[in-house]
This record gives structure tokens, sequence and C-alpha cells, in this order.
């Protein structure tokens, strides 16, 4: 058994990190490569034995090996460049908004602006919250499908926030919460429930983590609010 099986692989429970023993470290305990935490390696008669991809069909040659071999998987990973650019394009969108919002001495001048800008800025956090959360487990999107669901999932998130000022007004609330905080905290329950879906069935993540994806473009756009001198909460059409 053991000459067949060179490797087994092992998966840390700590820190679900995988990687590859030899078989003759099968039943042995020693520490995670990752988070050194002392893990087991499963015995033999514990691992699956995959059959050679020679086995399977395909195109193959006069000397019976296959001719095309299977597309192997590239583990695409968030880059810290990557992390550098979407920091430095943060801060200079808080900078942009508060120029704006503190050189307009009328709000309502706002209104296209800001309706610009919740789509606008949710691109960015779309992109880059997808790289954050996306299960590992499959291939990841690339190119223009990933744009085509970046911008699908944007355009939700600006429309939750359009669904949010038009309650605002269509209930006819204040900026007083003492009074309207049921109708408020609903909203906001509203938002991120089906924000958490649009982000969930546009990077097929789960629920739970497109309500951390969806919750994250909502503090970012309060924050810029904030900095444009408007209410982080009260929102309305003018």
């Amino acid at each position: 058994m053991a000459e067949q099986q060179e490797k087994i692989r092992v998966t840390c429970p700590s820190c679900f990190k995988r990687f590859e023993v030899s078989a003759k470290f099968a039943g042995r305990e020693g520490p995670c490569p990752n988070c050194k935490k002392t893990i087991k390696v499963p015995e033999l008669s514990e691992t699956v034995v995959l059959r050679e991809r020679e086995e399977f069909g395909g195109v193959k040659s006069a000397s019976g090996k296959l001719v095309f071999k299977p597309v192997a998987r590239e583990d695409v990973k968030f880059s810290p460049t990557v992390l550098a650019v979407v920091m430095v394009a943060a801060l200079s969108t808080f900078l942009i908004a508060f120029f704006i919002g503190h050189s307009t001495e009328d709000p309502s001048g706002l209104t296209w602006v800001v309706v610009a800008g919740s789509y606008l800025i949710a691109v960015p956090i779309c992109w880059s919250g997808y790289w954050f959360l996306r299960d590992d487990e499959y291939e990841p999107y690339a190119g223009q499908e990933l744009w085509g669901r970046v911008l699908v999932c944007s355009a939700a998130y600006a429309v939750l926030w359009g669904i949010y000022a038009f309650l605002v007004g269509y209930w006819d609330l204040s900026p007083n919460l003492n009074e309207y905080l049921p109708y408020y905290v609903m909203m906001a329950a509203f938002c991120v429930v089906f924000g958490g879906l649009a982000a969930a069935g546009s990077f097929d993540i789960s629920p739970l983590s497109g309500g951390l994806h969806f919750s994250f473009y909502l503090l970012v756009t309060l924050l810029l609010r904030l900095t444009m001198g408007l209410s982080a909460y009260y929102v309305n059409w003018w």
C-alpha cells in the first residue's frame, strides 16, 4: 500500500491548511507547518486512493498515454500590492468626499453625487471583498465574468440604498431616533438581508459571508456620508 501511495493529503483541523506528507508518517503526530499545532496524519486505511489519470478516457497516443492533460487549477490570492492600491483609493475617496461635502452649502445639491457615489464606491468594495470572502474550494472568477458579477452586485447595493431612501420619505420619517428607531432598524435589517443575498448570488459565497460583504459596504458608505457632513442614517430624496 505504501509503495502505491507515496503521499498522504492532510488537512489541519485548526487552520484548515492542506498539505501532503510521506506515507511513512501515516498514523503519527506532528506540528502543522502553518499554525504549528499538533495534528495526526491519517492511517493508510483511512485515506482514499485516487485512480491514476491515465485510467480515464481521453485522446491517447499510440503508447496509450493521454495526449491532453487536465488544466491545473491556479490558486489566486489577494496580493498585498492590490490591498495597498485599494487602501490608497479608499483614502483618496474620503478626501474627495470631505472636499465635496464641505464646499456645498445646500445639501440638496449633493443628491446626484450621493446616488452616483453609492454605485461607484460599491464597485471596488465588491471586487476586493470577493477575494477576501470567496470559497477556496471553488475556482475563482476572473476576467469579464468576475467584472460582470461585480457590476451586478454593485448595482444591487446601490438600489438598496435607493429603497432605503424611498422608505424614509414614504413613511415621512424624521432624524429623531427616539421616535422612529424601530423603522430605521427594520430598514437596516432589510438592506443587510437582501444585500447579503445579492452578494451570495453574485459570488457563490454563503449568505453569512454575503451579509458581511454588504455590511462592509454599508459601513464605508455611512462613514462617507459623515465625512460629507450628512446624516449617517437619515437618507431621503430631497
